[in-house]
């Protein structure tokens, strides 16, 4: 009789274990995420399946920001993220994947990024970042936000244009002791050159004459590069940034032991949220919605 009761047990038991040793977690052993009656197709390799929006966000959000930062910084992001998901939905009831403008990890992404041991704990992090703001959106005049957002400031944050009149040019003097915040990197004239002849619209300079030929023409009021000549021609700063690989847009060049020295400061592109400084803020007591309204200005949050 007791050997019959432990195979059924047993047999209860096997789809948990299963379930445990595959993902890392017991399915159901969280708390069921809010339902907002929004879903994401996920149209990839041929095949589809739909995914709830709330769901959604928790792959978004490790994509975005590092599991392990305060939770009303990634409470923050979460709102950040769910407002751009639903700006792009366009109060679509279901949209594909494949028509987001969206990052997105699935589970066995996640495990891979951050290992087995750890994944367990980060999910629930980001989980718990989208359950506790669950609907919460930004808004500024009745309009969702384009809520930009970077991971490091050259020391402060840049002001908006007419399209973003909500982005707050702050400071932000303690980014300079985060990780990575100066970054140097060394080119060859041959390297230089070549690299940006590829962009789209070539400066056709040559190796021997690049870098005289470079010229930064503007900056903003934070440090980065706004407009730059090259040759003849003229770039925005990121279009440079992104033909060197170079980590942000804040960034000068210098003669060096015979190679050109690019030295950048800051992690992104200086817009929005700046999550060193909000994981900063959340670790001295603010919560979610002064973090964002810091960053923000002239913004609600509401819940939808």
């Amino acid at each position: 009789m007791r050997k019959t009761a432990a195979i059924c047990l047993l047999a209860l038991l096997i789809p948990y274990i299963t379930t445990l040793s595959w993902t890392g977690r017991v399915e159901g052993s969280t708390t069921r995420i809010s339902q907002s009656g929004k879903t994401i197709l996920l149209d990839r390799d041929g095949a589809s399946r739909s995914i709830e929006r709330e769901e959604y966000l928790i792959g978004i959000l490790a994509v975005q920001i590092p599991a392990d930062y305060e939770m009303e910084a990634l409470k923050a992001q979460a709102i950040a993220a769910r407002t751009a998901l639903c700006r792009q939905m366009e109060g679509k009831e279901t949209i594909a994947e494949s028509a987001l403008d969206m990052d997105y990890l699935e589970q066995g992404q996640m495990e891979a990024m951050w290992g087995r041991e750890r994944y367990l704990e980060n999910y629930k992090r980001l989980r718990s970042a989208v359950q506790e703001t669950a609907g919460q959106v930004i808004r500024c005049q009745g309009e969702y936000i384009d809520p930009l957002f970077h991971r490091l400031s050259a020391g402060g944050t840049r002001a908006g244009d007419g399209l973003h009149p909500y982005l707050a040019s702050v400071k932000e003097p303690d980014d300079l002791q985060g990780e990575n915040f100066m970054s140097i990197f060394l080119f060859t004239r041959e390297e230089l050159a070549g690299r940006l002849n590829a962009m789209p619209d070539p400066p056709g300079v040559a190796p021997e004459e690049v870098f005289e030929r470079i010229q930064i023409i503007q900056k903003d009021s934070a440090g980065y590069v706004e407009s730059i000549q090259v040759g003849d021609k003229s770039y925005t700063g990121d279009e440079v940034r992104y033909a060197l690989g170079l980590p942000s847009p804040a960034y000068r060049f210098e003669e060096a032991e015979g190679k050109i020295r690019c030295t950048t400061q800051g992690i992104g592109h200086g817009f929005g949220l700046d999550q060193y400084g909000a994981d900063r803020k959340a670790k001295e007591g603010w919560k979610a919605e002064d973090i964002l309204g810091f960053y923000y200005k002239n913004i609600v949050i509401v819940s939808e």
